[in-house]
């Protein structure tokens, strides 16, 4: 029997799950071209590049922190309170919000928007994930696919300024089915946040570990582990 027949609930995360080609915050990155491309002209290629790589690599530190797991503030909070940026008025840090965002959100392919729509054939679905921008730009990648309705429910971190592992996260979803626990599972590439966020949660859970790292004692065990979200249909 298919793994995914005991449950009558799919929990996915998004990134690296379904979703690709995001999270784009190396020092390499132009910012700069992002934020000409949004009608910025203000600010210097430099100023631009160094604001934004500092926030995302502010953010991303904070985010290991467990004492930010229930109150990460928003990307342009730490816009608000950059050295560079704070005094610049609304108008800059909006545009800077959203060449922020533009190199968060990746692209959904074909293939994956087949998968999802298979699954939702036999199974409601849902999404618990940790974005750092604010939801638009996303949805909007999700209707240019053709896979918002396909999902009951989608939880976004940003919406609450919690992430996952936080069980707050997961709760926001599961509470939204009146199914058992035993009947949701979560499905996710991130061994901590996902797997161990959605254990202590009370879900069975899916590992998609496409570059087969191995397990240590430190680690929560998944109840599969798979390559991609393909091999479960």
């Amino acid at each position: 029997m298919n793994f995914i027949n005991k449950f009558d609930v799919l929990l996915l995360d998004v990134g690296h799950t379904f979703m690709f080609g995001g999270y784009r915050f190396s020092p390499n990155e132009d910012f700069a071209a992002t934020y000409r491309s949004v009608n910025g002209n203000l600010l210097t290629d430099e100023l631009v590049n160094n604001i934004v790589f500092t926030v995302a690599r502010r953010i991303k530190a904070d985010g290991k922190n467990p004492t930010f797991y229930e109150r990460l503030p928003s990307v342009i909070s730490y816009l608000q309170k950059h050295s560079q940026a704070k005094d610049l008025p609304a108008s800059e840090l909006n545009l800077l919000e959203q060449v922020f965002a533009n190199h968060e959100v990746g692209v959904i392919s074909q293939s994956y928007v087949e998968v999802l729509h298979k699954l939702r054939k036999t199974h409601r679905l849902g999404i618990i994930s940790n974005i750092w921008s604010t939801k638009n730009i996303f949805i909007k990648e999700f209707d240019r696919v053709g896979i918002r309705d396909l999902f009951e429910i989608i939880v976004f971190s940003s919406d609450f300024g919690w992430i996952k592992p936080s069980t707050k996260l997961f709760n926001q979803a599961i509470e939204h089915f009146d199914v058992e626990r035993e009947k949701i599972v979560y499905i996710g590439d991130h061994i901590m946040r996902d797997v161990g966020g959605a254990k202590t949660a009370g879900l069975s859970t899916i590992w998609i570990n496409p570059r087969r790292k191995q397990l240590n004692e430190t680690m929560t065990v998944p109840d599969l582990i798979i390559k991609n979200l393909q091999e479960l249909i």
